[in-house]
């Protein structure tokens, strides 16, 4: 083969080294376009939240209170010897600047208003003098907006604080927030988060009278999620909410959680999906889900450990593509404890490990997959069946306290007396949770 003349070949390294200059801008230039569409769509309901505001009812007689600019030019601190403070405008935190609550103080916020973060706020109440942030009343037509925590990584930190009455808890973007020994009561949407970091840890949260709005407790996209030893309690509703939501997450912690269903329909405790990774779910109680337990899907992977998963139309549930290995878990009262198939045509089957588990007392069957999915069961009790695969054991278990999800395996009935307690070597371990590790406070719905 001849070589091409000259000119021609200045003009094919011409054309190939623009090429790769476009192949190295494209990648910045497609990045940004992600953030900004991402940004978008992630604003959207926020946006829709906040517009037409309505006017509060008769506003509560309030004695001399203190009133929080509109714009907060420099540091701030709402200090309890000023409260109660009134939010009568929307507000906004600059880049660089910190709004900081103490403990003790209350704030009232307008129908509607909403705070914009693109700084910080510090509120650290404590147990006997926590912050309190509510609308002027549990009416609807109180209800304030929620926090829009935006383009900034200084995290904001709620310690000790009670969210009441609002469309949202707080929305994400590109933003670092942490809750500690949180309360929201009547919130909307707790969290919604693109591209951020949170943490919640030892929060509470009840739905008893939710907006009629199909809605997730904790929606999360990309980014990262830590939620460790929250109460949750899903809505007695007609509409379908979960309690967390995670989507194409680099990594995600959800542990030691109590989740609490209701009647709400296709509802999942902890849904995860889209191609999210490094994914822990371990010492959750899971009681009561009209659809799964925990569900995932969509290509994602998950490690599911030491959980208790009860009475559950599917205790775990994994479909297209995704990948779980559950260990040491407890199933029971289930219609499915385990059930893996292809839930959207062409995306594949679900595939899941079960080791170590004991599956009791289900109420369809211990488990189901379609011919596009694939399980295997190792060292795993299960009292209808011995299940396919190796070490696997037919027995009945015995628990401590079914009627209080007390479900640590006392012994087990059926199988020879060197493996007749679940505490001898050998026997399946299954889920070893204290359910109530200290007083657990009742719903308001109870």
């Amino acid at each position: 083969m001849m070589n091409p003349p000259s000119k021609s070949r200045r003009r094919l390294l011409i054309s190939l080294g623009l090429l790769g200059l476009a192949g190295v801008l494209f990648q910045p230039a497609h990045k940004l376009l992600e953030v900004r569409r991402g940004t978008r769509i992630w604003t959207e309901k926020w946006q829709r939240a906040r517009k037409v505001p309505n006017k509060p009812g008769k506003l509560p007689a309030i004695e001399n209170p203190g009133h929080v600019p509109a714009l907060i030019e420099t540091d701030l601190t709402l200090t309890k010897a000023g409260s109660p403070w009134i939010v009568d405008d929307n507000v906004m935190i600059p880049a660089g600047v910190t709004l900081t609550i103490e403990a003790g103080s209350e704030i009232f916020i307008g129908s509607r208003h909403y705070l914009t973060v693109e700084g910080r706020i510090l509120a650290r109440g404590t147990a006997e003098n926590p912050v309190r942030i509510r609308a002027y009343s549990s009416a609807k037509a109180d209800k304030w907006a929620g926090l829009l925590i935006i383009n900034t990584r200084i995290p904001s930190i709620f310690q000790q604080v009670t969210f009441e009455n609002s469309y949202y808890g707080a929305r994400l973007v590109h933003a670092a927030a942490t809750w500690t020994a949180c309360s929201f009561t009547n919130v909307r949407e707790v969290c919604s988060a693109f591209k951020a970091k949170t943490a919640f840890k030892n929060c509470r949260i009840d739905y008893s009278y939710p907006e009629h709005a199909n809605v997730n407790v904790f929606k999360f996209q990309k980014g990262t999620a830590h939620i460790e030893g929250c109460t949750i309690y899903c809505p007695e509703s007609d509409y379908k909410i979960d309690g967390i939501d995670g989507d194409y997450l680099e990594k995600g912690v959800f542990r030691g959680n109590r989740l609490f269903g209701g009647i709400s329909p296709n509802t999942d405790a902890i849904d995860i999906g889209d191609g999210s990774r490094n994914i822990l779910i371990e010492n959750n109680i899971i009681t009561d889900f009209v659809d799964k337990g925990i569900s995932v899907g969509g290509g994602a992977a998950a490690l599911i450990d030491n959980n208790i998963i009860a009475r559950c139309a599917i205790g775990v549930g994994v479909t297209d593509s995704a990948h779980a290995k559950v260990t040491r878990s407890t199933f029971y009262g289930n219609d499915f404890a385990i059930k893996c198939y292809e839930k959207i045509p062409g995306q594949g089957g679900g595939h899941v490990e079960i080791d170590q588990c004991v599956i009791a007392n289900s109420q369809e069957a211990p488990f189901q997959i379609d011919k596009a999915s694939s399980i295997r069961f190792t060292n795993t009790l299960c009292d209808q069946q011995l299940l396919p695969g190796e070490k696997n054991m037919q027995g009945t278990p015995e628990f401590e306290d079914i009627g209080r999800d007390r479900f640590n395996c006392t012994r087990i009935l059926g199988l020879n007396d060197a493996l007749a307690s679940c505490h001898l070597p050998g026997a399946p371990v299954g889920a070893n949770i204290d359910p109530y590790p200290h007083e657990l406070p009742k719903s308001a719905h109870e």
